[in-house]
């Protein structure tokens, strides 16, 4: 257990020794000056001051410790919450940003003093923000109500960048609105990543489309050939379809091996 754990029974015991000691000369001098019947309640009044003072002194000393171990709590709350990867954001209950964390001065740019009183309007929205998630962030927040969703910010230098968000209202042990906390992840790279694959997909979709179209034609120059080899009679003729079907088996083939390799770089 730490010193400062024993500081409160210390302070007590330290208190209790000088009373006794002092206590009976301080009353003894008071009381000289009475009656003898007044000084037979002299050890009365003695012990009854002795239970108020320390009664009033363990009072002021209890809540001295709590209000040390709740700062002591909050300070280190606020470490941990400053380390966070996460950018976090409180804001007063009418949108007013009161403190950041290291992570969002990292991403964005901004400075706590810089951040201080600005709304998340005023600093991270610009062209690309999705006005519909906005407007229905701000419902959420009239109501307060939780409220998470995907936006893209601008950072200090202009630079966009996707955050996903949650963000929830704090109330104070009354239950009144004390302000909002909002919880923002970078998803930049995902999202990158996201229109990538959007766009891969749609650039497979043309080319597959494309290859139907190619692989038709001699798949219909085949059977067309087929039946007209099936009606011919004359060997000569027949001949000459027969190349001609050769011809259309091999220009298949060289489609799908096309669109073998194509997909494999895809």
């Amino acid at each position: 257990m730490e010193t400062r754990n024993y500081r409160i029974p210390i302070i007590y015991i330290v208190f209790g020794v000088l009373w006794i000691t002092s206590s009976d000369y301080l009353l003894v001098s008071w009381a000289s000056g009475f009656s003898p019947r007044v000084k037979e309640y002299t050890a009365s009044v003695k012990g009854l001051l002795y239970v108020f003072s320390t009664g009033f002194l363990l009072y002021y000393l209890i809540r001295k410790e709590r209000a040390r171990i709740a700062e002591a709590d909050n300070k280190r709350i606020a470490e941990i919450v400053d380390k966070m990867n996460n950018l976090i954001i409180m804001s007063d209950p009418g949108g007013n940003i009161t403190w950041v964390n290291r992570a969002f001065v990292n991403i964005t740019g901004y400075t706590l003093a810089e951040a201080l009183g600005k709304t998340h309007a005023d600093l991270l929205y610009g062209p690309e923000t999705d006005l519909e998630i906005v407007d229905k962030l701000t419902k959420a927040l009239d109501n307060q109500e939780f409220f998470s969703g995907e936006l893209v910010n601008y950072a200090k230098g202009g630079k966009a960048y996707w955050s996903q968000f949650n963000v929830s209202p704090i109330y104070n042990p009354k239950g009144d609105l004390e302000g909002y906390l909002s919880v923002e992840n970078n998803i930049d790279d995902s999202k990158h990543r996201e229109d990538l694959i959007v766009q891969q997909h749609r650039k497979l979709k043309a080319v597959s489309w494309f290859n139907s179209h190619e692989i038709r034609k001699p798949v219909a120059s085949i059977l067309a050939l087929s039946e007209l080899l099936m009606e011919e009679k004359n060997a000569i003729e027949q001949q000459e379809l027969i190349k001609y079907l050769r011809q259309s088996a091999i220009n298949l083939d060289l489609i799908i091996h096309q669109i073998n390799e194509a997909a494999a770089v895809k």
